[in-house]
């Protein structure tokens, strides 16, 4: 056989027999088959789930509820952001918002309508914070990157040369020792809350508070230094707070004077929840539907969670229309300041509790829980 009779050979080995090729195109067909029918069961699935599941003729309340309202109030929880700098915060759209949702319960709803006031303590940062060591060499560090100004540590402070004191648990003032003055590097807080350890710090006059994060961590922290179920009259604190990597606290460990220079202040602000009280029910069973109001200062908030607060608005106001009679008494909600640290729906929970007297509010909303 010469050499032109073996290349249509070699040329024929070369290309896929119809039988592999028809294996290899049913595969492909069977995995797109098997994927169409996994999307198309899923739709069904999402579609079934988003249909009211009872007879209209009993209950048309779940056949009123409208997407077109909700994403109706949605859109005027946008343009009230729009109005007040991208924003519904405690401090800029927020006073704005409750007013629409009153305005549509008075308007429309069927309940007792009020504002709970409360006050809740706002924490801003006008300028960037820099730390910098002075002694016995100088290193300037990265905000962000090495060392971070944490939520509600302090107010201004312009802190130069000042003296350095180590302590390697900041929990109870025996293991501290005179910290008089000085700029605290606090190497733990195991047993206490970083608030805590913070504020006895301040009281035994420490001038600012570095907090050294465990080597697993590679970036600072940015957590609140406050209470957590902070309420009128519980401290705050005064001195600034920071947070260093681990490799930063080591250097920090060694220096003797440091700068720190702080830009931020805590104001307390009056603001408020909104509760819609119903008027039928058993007062014996009482169920609450509520969601966050406000927004963060930086974005407008409407998923998070104007979605939730026009849902519930929305859900509050599709009953009255229906007149619909629970069998258990429904109290809707719509909570201030919980992008501050659920601060709305926890003064709720304090004085519904009766364990606290809120003296911002004249008049207290009558929810009486029956025994």
């Amino acid at each position: 056989m010469t050499a032109n009779d073996q290349q249509p050979l070699l040329g024929a080995r070369a290309n896929p027999s119809v039988s592999a090729w028809w294996a290899s195109r049913s595969r492909d067909a069977l995995s797109l088959l098997t994927v169409l029918l996994l999307l198309g069961a899923g739709l069904g699935i999402w579609v079934y789930g988003t249909l009211p599941t009872s007879d209209p003729s009993t209950n048309p309340h779940e056949y009123a509820l409208s997407t077109d309202n909700i994403r109706r109030h949605l859109g005027r929880l946008l343009d009230i952001a729009r109005e007040h700098n991208n924003s519904r915060s405690v401090t800029t759209g927020h006073s704005a918002s409750g007013s629409y949702v009153l305005d549509q319960l008075e308007r429309f709803g069927n309940c007792d309508a009020h504002k709970q006031r409360f006050v809740s303590p706002v924490w801003t940062v006008t300028r960037t914070p820099t730390l910098r060591v002075r002694e016995p060499y100088r290193v300037d560090y990265i905000h962000e990157t090495d060392f971070e100004l944490m939520r509600y540590g302090g107010r201004s402070a312009n802190i130069t040369r000042g003296r350095v004191a180590v302590v390697a648990h900041a929990c109870t003032a025996d293991t501290v020792g005179d910290v008089s003055g000085r700029v605290v590097v606090a190497y733990s807080t195991k047993g206490c809350s970083l608030f805590e350890a913070a504020f006895m710090l301040e009281q035994m006059g420490a001038r600012a508070v570095v907090l050294v994060r465990s080597p697993q961590y590679k970036q600072p922290s940015r957590a609140r230094v406050r209470i957590a179920e902070w309420k009128e009259g519980d401290p705050l604190m005064t001195i600034p707070v920071l947070s260093v990597t681990h490799s930063v606290g080591q250097v920090l460990a060694h220096a003797s004077r440091v700068d720190i220079e702080t830009h931020s202040q805590i104001d307390e602000v009056e603001t408020f929840n909104i509760l819609c009280v119903g008027r039928t029910g058993d007062p014996h069973n009482t169920i609450i539907v509520g969601a966050h109001l406000d927004s963060v200062r930086d974005g407008p908030g409407i998923n998070d969670n104007g979605s939730g607060s026009s849902s519930v608005l929305e859900i509050q106001l599709t009953l009255a229309r229906t007149k619909f009679e629970p069998h258990n008494r429904l109290v809707f909600a719509w909570w201030g300041a919980e992008e501050d640290g659920l601060l709305g729906s926890r003064h709720f929970a304090h004085t519904m509790a009766g364990n606290w007297t809120n003296k911002w509010s004249t008049r207290e909303p009558r929810i009486e829980w029956a025994d």
